[in-house]
């Protein structure tokens, strides 16, 4: 074999060598990126503030109304009942059912139920006694609505432990969302 023979072998077996690793240092992050995969296990759960929703229902001229809590956290609910400036409607007539009910009217107008109310559980039922006025049947009023409103707020705890109910706690930002 002549030099230049062997010099052109060697070339080309230096250039063949370059390609097997040029190429086969690129052709493992290939193969690397469609053979290597990963599995992640778990959940994590944002919860904005408990949920709850109202019951009502009509038997005669009472509306018994009650609230559910639907959420996945303890938490006070509270109502607010409006009537029509004819419909006859007298605090009196807004009674809480049973001899413990937990209902308290408080002076800002609203229904405070004072029982911690667990995820699922129902309050006691408020009744509404509806009387239809003179006045409505004088003008031929037979159509009307009694509206009531309802909020729930999450147990807070102080530092000796006492579950209490902060009713103008808002979120206001996703940090605060999440504690």
């Amino acid at each position: 074999m002549s030099r230049k023979q062997s010099y052109r072998r060697r070339t080309a077996l230096l250039a063949l060598l370059a390609l097997v690793l040029l190429f086969g240092t690129s052709l493992k992050d290939s193969l690397a990126y469609f053979t290597t995969y990963t599995t992640t296990r778990g959940s994590a759960r944002l919860a904005l503030g408990p949920r709850s929703e109202l019951e009502e229902s009509i038997d005669r001229q009472t509306k018994q109304i009650q609230i559910e809590n639907t959420g996945e956290t303890d938490c006070f609910v509270r109502a607010r009942i409006y009537a029509g400036s004819l419909l006859g409607l007298a605090e009196s007539e807004v009674v809480p059912e049973g001899g413990s009910s937990h209902w308290r009217k408080d002076a800002d107008g609203w229904w405070y139920y004072e029982a911690i109310l667990k995820p699922g559980e129902l309050t006691n039922v408020l009744s509404v006694k509806i009387e239809v006025t003179r006045e409505m049947m004088d003008l031929e009023i037979d159509n009307f609505n009694v509206v009531v409103v309802q909020e729930s707020t999450p147990v807070l705890y102080r530092e000796d432990g006492t579950p209490y109910a902060d009713w103008n706690l808002s979120i206001t930002s996703e940090e605060e969302a999440g504690s």
